[in-house]
């Protein structure tokens, strides 16, 4: 994986889970500050159940779209290797190595998500 640092939320559940599949892959995991201008991304990742987007998730990802940032939204609850080639394709495409990934809390309870994290590691 091109992966070098992973942006998450702080204090979330699912950037907990995130940032432990991060670490089994040796990418490094760092709090996002949403208002600072000196933390880089190159791209975001938003993860989804069902196309279900809560609001501030769906405002913050418009943002990165309008400023020209790359974005890839997956389904979790859709086909996994749909949304496994999907992503891998488009980190390939645009080369980020420093990515924010956002989702929903209540991904954290859907074994969607661990079923479409270990399918990366492979």
């Amino acid at each position: 994986m091109i992966l070098e640092t992973i942006y998450l939320k702080s204090d979330s559940t699912f950037s907990t889970i995130i940032a432990e599949w991060a670490t089994s892959l040796g990418v490094q995991t760092v709090d996002y500050d949403f208002k600072s201008e000196e933390q880089q991304v190159d791209g975001l990742l938003l993860i989804n159940a069902n196309q279900d987007i809560e609001k501030d998730l769906d405002d913050i990802h418009s943002l990165f779209d309008l400023k020209h940032f790359p974005t890839q939204k997956v389904d979790v609850n859709g086909t996994l290797q749909v949304a496994v080639s999907s992503f891998e394709i488009w980190l390939q495409k645009f080369k980020c190595k420093r990515l924010l990934i956002l989702g929903s809390e209540k991904l954290a309870e859907n074994e969607n998500l661990t079923r479409f994290l270990a399918r990366l590691q492979a």
